[in-house]
């Protein structure tokens, strides 16, 4: 958790934000939203709460565990889930994905429908909640990022770079993400295989071990790589804007993803963005990216390393992106969705309130006639 302190009313408003991710799988984009959305939410005024033990205003859950589950049964009329995940998301991260697809989509279905609202953390997370008949309120609230936390600083890059042993003017390549097919490890390792002067870094283990998807093909693969590439493992939070600020390009080649937080983390740290070319990309980065596949993403690497102008063409997008998804914005607007709940409970429960006021009304009327 966060350990910076902010001032925070005593009357502010509560909120439980729920994770099943402290007591599992910390290495995923899922755990840093939640990590970095209670630091948002103190910093606009609210006391959020991780996990909390006690009875909030709101709880705003993030993972579609029985721990969450549970949390969510018993708060429906007060509660916010954060869509992080669709069914395309196990295919390729979790052991045989493909066969048990169809009952992770009626789950998913089942779970997105008993909250008062869900948010949708991509446009096309939006529209895939729609078209698995989610009918709650949807918001389109996309994750955000600390800035400054991520800004790029040379000392700490000159750092990290002599503790990993890379030379000062070295041209480092990144990639964060779990290892699994889907987030494009073999093309990783085959550009890098391309590329012997390069460079490159892959953040991010197998938390899941057996559980994760070809976890025997993905040991394999980490045990035969070129020279260049190094599989550094799985990296605590607050380290990470480091590894960003020692690398000078994010090549981020995932298959699929609901958002991809890592990239305006990179964005924040003024790293060009070289991905895979996906539709969500578009509708979330728009031009602020350079969009490769398999075949031509050696080629656009090269011309990072040696056309100067085009790399910071490329890396100014890339902060572009990043002020576009600053936490404080988020936080923001997942207040007026929990005043929003809040008042329309209020209402009702006036509303209630007058209802039952009236028929004790009509009842004491009726007792005095018969007098």
């Amino acid at each position: 958790m966060p350990d910076v302190s902010y001032e925070i009313a005593q009357d502010a408003l509560t909120v439980d934000i729920v994770s099943e991710t402290p007591f599992t799988a910390q290495s995923n984009g899922v755990h840093t939203a939640f990590v970095q959305m209670v630091d948002a939410l103190e910093k606009v005024g609210v006391r959020a709460v991780p996990n909390a033990k006690d009875r909030c205003d709101i709880v705003h859950i993030h993972t579609v565990g029985p721990y969450s589950l549970l949390k969510l049964l018993a708060n429906k009329r007060r509660s916010v889930v954060s869509a992080h995940l669709v069914p395309d998301s196990f295919v390729g991260s979790l052991a045989l994905a493909k066969l048990w697809k169809p009952l992770a989509k009626m789950y998913l279905s089942f779970f997105y429908s008993l909250p008062k609202a869900v948010v949708a953390v991509s446009p096309s997370v939006r529209d895939e909640l729609k078209e698995m008949g989610v009918k709650k309120d949807i918001f389109y609230i996309p994750n955000g990022v600390d800035l400054d936390k991520f800004r790029r600083c040379e000392q700490t890059r000159d750092r990290l770079r002599a503790r990993l042993g890379i030379a000062e003017d070295a041209f480092v390549v990144i990639s964060v993400g779990q290892v699994q097919p889907r987030k494009g490890v073999q093309t990783f390792i085959d550009t890098a295989r391309e590329l012997p002067d390069v460079t490159f870094l892959w953040i991010g283990g197998t938390p899941f071990e057996w559980l994760s998807a070809d976890y025997d093909g993905m040991q394999k693969l980490m045990k035969d790589t070129p020279r260049n590439l190094r599989f550094i493992g799985e990296v605590p939070l607050d380290d990470m804007p480091a590894y960003y600020n020692a690398a000078d390009v994010l090549f981020f080649p995932s298959v699929q993803e609901t958002f991809g937080l890592v990239v305006v983390e990179a964005g924040a740290a003024q790293l060009p963005l070289l991905m895979s070319r996906l539709s969500t990309y578009e509708a979330l980065f728009g031009k602020g990216y350079i969009p490769g596949t398999r075949e031509t993403f050696k080629d656009y690497v090269l011309q990072l390393k040696n056309d100067h102008k085009f790399y910071e063409e490329y890396a100014q997008r890339a902060f572009e992106i990043a002020t576009r998804y600053d936490d404080v914005k988020q936080a923001e607007e997942l207040v007026r969705v929990y005043e929003g709940i809040l008042e329309e409970a209020s209402q009702k429960a006036a509303h209630k309130a007058a209802l039952k006021a009236t028929q004790k009304a009509a009842q004491k009327s009726i007792r005095t006639r018969r007098v």
